[in-house]
């Protein structure tokens, strides 16, 4: 069980952290403040403190499209070898250079999951401990049997069944991304409702477009 336990403030997400870890959560991801921008210094000083403040494995939440600071390579692998229980990191950088850099530069130190759905095939056949998408909601079963091919060696497979998935995956990706799952499994038989506001649904030809690579796809159509 992964807990995500940052907050806007360092006391607050240390308050979050320890609750979890006494309600036996077996990560803490952290993320870092997303409302003003912070420094790079202020925010390996939140981390350290965070991280201090339990005793139960830190995942690093590198999410620079809401923070507005972006953990590099260098920097995330001189925090884990700095702090003991900082052991893996959620990489949301949509950058798979960057990626590839934690993977065979820092792998020794931390393990690497791919925060941007789309880098899935990319990230797992390079060597990322695995990827956390949010369209797994959508497609579980075939990002699992992907992620099992690749790990599996059996790449022609991987590559076969991901070019079968990729236009819904690209959709979803392409579109505002929480109304765009909920508009998938909608369409999949599966209503999760509207999102909440401020975030608002699709317009009508994209949430048509998504419901349509949905049917395409004999699986999830079955669901309905």
């Amino acid at each position: 069980m992964i807990a995500q336990t940052g907050a806007l403030s360092t006391r607050e997400a240390i308050e979050l952290s320890r609750h979890a870890q006494a309600a036996g959560a077996s990560v803490l991801m952290v993320v870092t403040p997303f409302y003003e921008p912070l420094t790079l210094g202020e925010t390996l000083q939140y981390l350290r403190t965070v991280a201090d403040a339990v005793d139960v494995p830190i995942m690093l939440y590198n999410l620079p499209g809401a923070t507005g600071v972006n953990l590099s390579p260098d920097t995330v692998g001189e925090l884990a070898r700095e702090v003991e229980n900082i052991r893996y990191i959620k990489d949301t950088s949509a950058d798979m250079a960057q990626a590839g850099q934690l993977i065979h530069r820092y792998g020794d130190v931390i393990s690497t999951f791919a925060g941007w759905d789309s880098l899935l095939l990319q990230a797992v056949a390079e060597g990322a401990a695995g990827v956390m998408a949010g369209t797994a909601n959508v497609m579980p079963a075939e990002l699992v049997s992907i992620h099992r091919a690749l790990v599996g060696g059996e790449l022609d497979r991987a590559r076969a069944e991901w070019a079968r998935i990729y236009p819904l995956m690209d959709a979803i990706m392409s579109a505002p991304f929480i109304p765009a799952v909920k508009a998938a499994l909608d369409a999949a038989g599966l209503p999760v409702g509207s999102p909440r506001e401020p975030v608002l649904g699709l317009d009508a030809a994209t949430t048509a477009r998504i419901s349509s690579l949905v049917q395409a796809l004999p699986r999830l159509s079955a669901t309905r």
